[in-house]
């Protein structure tokens, strides 16, 4: 983090954009907290969920992201029961857009820290992310938002395998070859060097990289994003089964 020394840094509590290099800070001495970090973006209209487009059109694609999000704000709010000290952070995926004029909070609702993402690609992102918070937090957890009815248990699990050591490592295969999740206490150089992200062997390439580097790392259940027409079946069918899981996403379903 930069310029951290030992400053305790606390998450926003009202609508607003954290820009790269700004944090809210409350007091002179460091407490370490856990953080829930989660990955997102604008639900632009042709913009996102493009590969949902042809079957769902530009603006349905987006209305169902935009319901992805509040189940995601969800999901944190149900970690956060089970783990109060937890904090949450939204690295959000900007690009040339105005952060000040989008609603990032009422998109993703909750005591959300929101900033725009750094990096020029994913593994550069998700390293700037890790880092910002580990630098004053115990553990953290960083997921993406495309898993509308990933389960807390899964979170809480990740954060309570981190505290079994310092080397302690998670991470959560997806479906489609990449992963959902990724946690750990301390971030070591080159945990996601050399990744050629986007391909059916991220989550291999990934696990590698962190047992070369000495992580302990423990795989966690996997889960499915939602991106292609036949994972949104397959979202289908799970929800039918769960009546009570992802209810944003449901009732946005619904209505398609």
């Amino acid at each position: 983090m930069e310029n951290s020394t030992d400053s305790e840094w606390i998450q926003a509590k009202s609508v607003s954009f954290i820009p790269p290099g700004f944090y809210f800070q409350k007091c002179k001495r460091r407490v370490k907290v856990e953080t829930l970090i989660l990955l997102a973006r604008p639900p632009a209209p042709g913009k996102t969920k493009t590969r949902l487009i042809p079957i769902l059109g530009k603006g349905a694609a987006a209305r169902l992201y935009k319901a992805f999000l509040v189940d995601a704000a969800g999901l944190a709010r149900e970690v956060q029961k089970s783990r109060p000290l937890a904090g949450l952070t939204a690295e959000w995926a900007l690009k040339d857009q105005f952060p000040e004029a989008l609603p990032l909070a009422r998109w993703l609702p909750g005591p959300f820290l929101h900033r725009g993402q750094t990096g020029a690609n994913l593994g550069q992102r998700m390293a700037a992310a890790l880092g910002r918070r580990l630098a004053q937090a115990a553990n953290a957890v960083l997921i993406g938002t495309d898993f509308p009815d990933l389960p807390p248990e899964i979170i809480i699990g990740a954060f309570d395998t981190l505290t079994l050591s310092d080397n302690a490592a998670v991470l959560g295969p997806a479906r489609d070859g990449g992963y959902y999740l990724i946690g750990m206490g301390r971030l070591k150089p080159g945990v996601f060097s050399g990744i050629e992200w986007g391909g059916a062997g991220v989550f291999e390439a990934q696990k590698k990289n962190l047992e070369a580097l000495g992580y302990n790392v423990h795989t966690l259940p996997g889960w499915e994003d939602v991106d292609e027409p036949e994972d949104l079946e397959r979202l289908r069918i799970r929800l039918a089964g769960n009546p009570t899981a992802a209810l944003a996403t449901r009732a946005a379903l619904g209505k398609i």
